[in-house]
């Protein structure tokens, strides 16, 4: 690395400008942490940096040099604008909607990809270099969490979008947040996201599931410890809050499915129990791992534990089997785009 921090900050201007500017900041002191490092620490994360100043910036330029979603144009005499982009998404059905999908938007999901690859090596490789990068390697995992949450919002109102039994008025307003969030894909701050949301995912993540009674009081606890916004825990304890909408919180506090609880459940009532350990949940269950329920979760983890239970939920949307028809983070969400807590709409 140069003598001169200020000369190899200057050269990866081109990747700064491709993030958005906190994390473009964050950064940039990473690399300023270089020479605390030993010599060949300090190469190794010098060399991913340089990895991603090579690849990161062209896909960041292929998605700028797209038209703009909210860019009129005229095709053979029909014009396309963010309201004809926003018509065709409401039309779309759950395996369509990706042909939809503007050029920029699908370069866009690339280079999200892309930056957490990036950003997991660089963690790696901050992590192996103990307590001199420390600080450096908590800013990286929080840059990470960032990313991967603004993944799932966007997978939240795509979903929103194409679920069939959602009416008009809220697949529209998942559709124009949707393009809002393309237009800025490179530079859009998670703080653009719903705050209840991502202070949830950031809480759920700090949760200790404990399982206990399987009622889940001791786990909402952690949530509000975890600074978890209240119109969260709020929405799913209101006095008119729906079976499936309950079920799918505990869904959310556990990390378990609706049928895996289910079976515990039953295998508690069967043997007598008034209260079960984590242990014997992952004996009965047959897994070595549960999904985020010990200690910090992932990010990664996260994300799998909503992408488990959205498959299960869409497979009872489809077949009509008990349990939530979608996630907790589905439910809020759409309880966001109706304006609030607002009832939603009538059950399939």
């Amino acid at each position: 690395m140069s003598s001169s921090p200020q000369v190899a900050l200057d050269a990866f201007d081109p990747l700064w400008r491709c993030l958005p500017q906190a994390e473009a900041g964050r950064l940039r002191e990473v690399l300023t942490l270089l020479d605390g490092l030993e010599p060949r620490q300090a190469a190794d994360v010098l060399d991913v940096f340089q990895q991603a100043l090579r690849s990161l910036p062209p896909v960041a330029a292929a998605v700028l040099a797209c038209p703009s979603v909210l860019q009129s144009q005229k095709l053979g005499g029909r014009e396309r604008s963010a309201e004809s982009l926003i018509d065709a998404l409401c039309q779309s059905e759950d395996g369509t909607l990706e042909f939809v999908m503007p050029t920029g938007a699908v370069l866009g999901r690339a280079f999200v990809l892309a930056k957490l690859n990036f950003l997991k090596a660089l963690g790696f490789l901050l992590e192996l270099a103990g307590e001199r990068a420390r600080a450096a390697a908590a800013q990286v995992r929080e840059i990470i969490g960032d990313t991967i949450f603004s993944k799932l919002a966007e997978e939240l109102l795509t979903g929103a979008i194409s679920n069939p039994h959602n009416p008009l008025d809220l697949k529209r307003a998942a559709a124009q947040k949707l393009v809002g969030m393309w237009s800025d894909r490179l530079r859009l701050p998670v703080g653009e996201f719903p705050t209840a949301l991502l202070s949830a995912w950031r809480a759920r993540g700090k949760v200790r599931a404990t399982y206990g009674t399987l009622i889940g009081a001791s786990e909402v606890f952690s949530l509000i410890q975890g600074e978890c916004e209240a119109q969260f825990v709020n929405y799913f304890s209101r006095d008119h809050v729906t079976n499936d909408e309950r079920e799918a919180f505990r869904e959310f506090l556990f990390g378990l499915s609706y049928e895996e609880l289910e079976l515990v459940r039953r295998y508690m009532e069967e043997h007598g129990l008034k209260v079960i350990s984590p242990d014997q949940v992952r004996s009965l269950l047959a897994r070595r791992v549960l999904p985020p329920a010990f200690g910090e979760a992932s990010p990664e983890q996260m994300y799998n534990s909503y992408w488990r239970r959205r498959l299960r939920a869409d497979y009872r949307a489809i077949s009509g089997a008990p349990g939530p028809r979608k996630t907790a983070e589905g439910y809020i969400m759409e309880a966001l785009l109706r304006g609030g807590d607002g009832p939603p709409p009538p059950a399939p």
